[in-house]
């Protein structure tokens, strides 16, 4: 893979579904499921960066191409996903179907949600974004340090974190007449926050906490959250649902 297809893929790629979508998800950085062959592992991303995408979203209408079945980055919106939701998207999907339905949901109803709605631009319900769209397995991982200009993940953010943040920044205003919810998953006052403040004309600290680590700020008819990611266990159910109690009254979903 040469340098030039990384700088497209930054330049170029934000997600899966339609961002024509009422409800986005966005987090960090795409997984990736190492097969622990690096030759394998190029060819896999070389195949994923290839695929066709709409202003920058690869639309995952169900059911996905047989073809595309075996890419790691399509594998949670197939039927065979599970047995249970996808871990960094499980929170952010309970509490999206806890504020649309007002009740608790199911780990049925959270794992049949990402298998069959999440990011289908058929159904536009859900859409999913990555600030960093190079795939990696984990933070300590990095997949692309034999590419010049790409030796560490330390020299990549500094090349291209700023401008992929204003990006969003300019995504989430120009889609704000349609965009009703976005949840930013990943909350570190360091490293997070400050970057989702941004995405959303704030600064760090003007933001409002409505319980430990969770915010909630009202951008004209967008409603914004801003939740941790489930690091190690460190989210709970009790924990989300009591700062969706307190917001629920002002979203309209």
């Amino acid at each position: 893979m040469n340098p030039q297809k990384l700088v497209e893929r930054i330049g170029n790629f934000w997600g899966y579904g339609n961002l024509e979508s009422p409800i986005w998800l966005v987090g960090m950085e795409e997984g990736f499921r190492s097969t622990h062959d690096s030759e394998a592992d190029k060819k896999m991303l070389e195949r994923q960066f290839s695929l066709p995408t709409v202003n920058g979203m690869f639309d995952a209408r169900r059911p996905i191409n047989h073809s595309l079945s075996d890419l790691t980055n399509l594998s949670p919106f197939l039927p065979s996903a599970g047995p249970r939701p996808q871990s960094t998207w499980k929170f952010p999907i309970m509490l999206y179907l806890f504020l649309r339905n007002g009740k608790y949901p199911s780990e049925d109803e959270i794992l049949n949600f990402q298998r069959f709605v999440l990011a289908d631009g058929e159904k536009n319900e859900m859409a999913t974004l990555e600030l960093s769209p190079l795939p990696s397995p984990d933070i300590n991982s990095w997949l692309f340090g034999d590419i010049a200009g790409f030796e560490t993940r330390k020299s990549y953010e500094r090349s291209y974190q700023k401008e992929r943040s204003k990006g969003l920044r300019d995504l989430v205003q120009k889609y704000s007449s349609t965009l009703k919810l976005v949840i930013f998953y990943s909350a570190n006052k360091k490293t997070h926050l400050p970057i989702w403040a941004e995405a959303i004309g704030k600064m760090p600290n003007e933001l409002t906490e409505i319980t430990h680590q969770l915010y909630f700020e009202k951008i004209n008819k967008t409603s914004i959250c801003i939740i941790p990611q489930n690091h190690r266990g460190s989210m709970s159910p009790d924990r989300l649902y009591e700062y969706a109690k307190k917001i629920k009254g002002e979203i309209n979903i």
